[in-house]
């Protein structure tokens, strides 16, 4: 007596044609997202992973790469070793994904509207102002154009002019910073006016100015403000920290000896 013809019929069906039907399942569910972004549409029904997430910075990445064709060779190394220092463990495919955002440019607000109902708190999505920036002003100069491209995404995404313009001070101060320590091998000093910018003030603040504005940035920008969340999102925070503690420290001990 075979035992298979003994089974009912339905446990036999399910056997043969269940991972069939998983197949299909699983294949429809992952290109519906690829036939939305064809059309310039980042899917709402993503998850809000890790791995989602890198491909949100993709999308938004690929069309400030296009704003400037010949930096691409060096905009993709910067992307390709900004994710694997911060995102190490994430599971996906860097090349194929980057190439199918340059080739179907992604519509910003689908991807800042996404972003903003899956994280709520400014402290996460203000870092992908910084990766933004980062990704302009490593290679050369930020032009109008990139420039005008970020300001769009940091006012969708809740910000203001002034959060812009100290996220580019502080990466200006990030890059002269290690290119200072890459030729004298010392942290030396950056200038007071690089500093001024970060946090936002003039030759003439008062202390009470001082410390007003740094609390506003530590605000938005201290790492204790991503404590729950990954440890990729928390490197990136404590590195970017340093800069604005730096600047507060030394604006503080200007102030100090002009008493």
């Amino acid at each position: 007596m075979d035992p298979i013809t003994d089974w009912p019929a339905w446990i036999v069906a399910t056997l043969f044609f269940g991972p069939l039907v998983s197949g299909v399942f699983i294949y429809f569910y992952f290109t519906r997202h690829a036939r939305s972004w064809r059309k310039g549409i980042f899917p709402s029904s993503l998850k809000p992973t890790d791995d989602n997430l890198l491909e949100a910075y993709l999308a938004l990445a690929s069309k400030l790469m296009l704003i400037n064709p010949k930096s691409l060779k060096g905009k993709t190394q910067f992307i390709n070793e900004y994710f694997n220092r911060y995102f190490k463990l994430a599971n996906y495919n860097f090349g194929d994904s980057l190439v199918f955002s340059l080739k179907h440019p992604i519509k910003v607000d689908t991807v800042t509207d996404w972003i903003k109902t899956n994280w709520i708190n400014e402290s996460m999505r203000v870092q992908l102002i910084y990766f933004l920036v980062g990704l302009a002003i490593q290679t050369e100069k930020l032009t109008a154009r990139e420039l005008n491209y970020i300001k769009e995404i940091n006012f969708k995404l809740g910000f203001t002019d002034g959060n812009l313009a100290r996220i580019i001070a502080i990466y200006t101060s990030y890059y002269e910073g290690k290119q200072q320590h890459a030729k004298t091998n010392s942290s030396s000093i950056k200038p007071k006016k690089t500093f001024l910018n970060i946090l936002g003030l003039n030759e003439n603040h008062t202390q009470a100015e001082l410390k007003s504005a740094y609390r506003s940035m530590a605000k938005l920008h201290h790492p204790d403000n991503y404590a729950t969340e990954s440890d990729a999102q928390q490197k990136i925070a404590a590195e970017k920290f340093i800069e604005i503690q730096r600047a507060y420290e030394y604006l503080l001990n200007k102030k100090g000896k002009l008493k």
